[in-house]
């Protein structure tokens, strides 16, 4: 069993922050900011203080630098969600000057254009697992832990026979879960921004890379 002490939880916030660093939204989001990389961590934290607290995080081998964090639709919770959102804006807020403030909620209203965590429910009527996060160190890259992470969770799914969902913003990312046995379904994108939202389903059964 794996104890998420404070220096485990530091070190999967930071892979978190490292592997979304080039991601266009955050880039987009954090565009322009004195402190974007002390922001990223920092929201880092708040993600996986939440998954932790949701009992959705799954290390690899209890390597905290590789890592999954996802959860079952009947385990969502609305609340749980709102106080992470809070407390994002509360850290955002107390670490940012008025400038850097002002300069984030302009990006923040071009973005959230493209970020709709509610795109499922026009394909999928009953029970689903959500993929949120997937993060590997790079000095893991190459090994096959992105693997070893996907595989069991996409593996349990198919043996409740339920679709296992996710969202990115990467477009890189998108042959990479095809890889897997997604299927892009939809893509969300709007004129205030080149950054698009790619909405993808695995359905169970669908054969996956070994």
């Amino acid at each position: 069993m794996v104890t998420f002490d404070k220096n485990t939880i530091e070190t999967i916030a930071k892979v978190m922050a490292d592997s979304f660093k080039t991601d266009p939204l955050n880039q987009g989001l954090l565009r322009g900011l004195t402190k974007k990389d002390e922001l990223l961590r920092a929201h880092s934290l708040i993600h996986i203080d939440t998954a932790i607290k949701a009992n959705s995080l799954q290390l690899l081998d209890g390597n905290p630098k590789a890592f999954l964090a996802g959860l079952d639709s009947n385990d969502e919770s609305v609340l749980r969600d709102i106080r992470m959102v809070i407390r994002v804006y509360i850290k955002t807020f107390t670490m940012l000057g008025w400038q850097d403030i002002k300069t984030i909620l302009s990006n923040n209203k071009k973005v959230k254009q493209v970020v709709n965590f509610k795109w499922q429910k026009e394909f999928i009527n009953s029970r689903y697992y959500r993929i949120k996060i997937v993060a590997v160190d790079k000095e893991l890259r190459g090994t096959g832990a992105f693997r070893h992470l996907v595989t069991p969770v996409l593996d349990q799914c198919d043996e409740s026979n339920i679709p296992v969902v996710l969202e990115t913003h990467n477009y890189n990312n998108v042959g990479l879960y095809e890889h897997f046995g997604f299927k892009l379904v939809t893509t969300i994108e709007s004129d205030s921004t080149d950054i698009k939202q790619y909405c993808m389903i695995r359905y169970p059964g669908k054969s996956k890379t070994t």
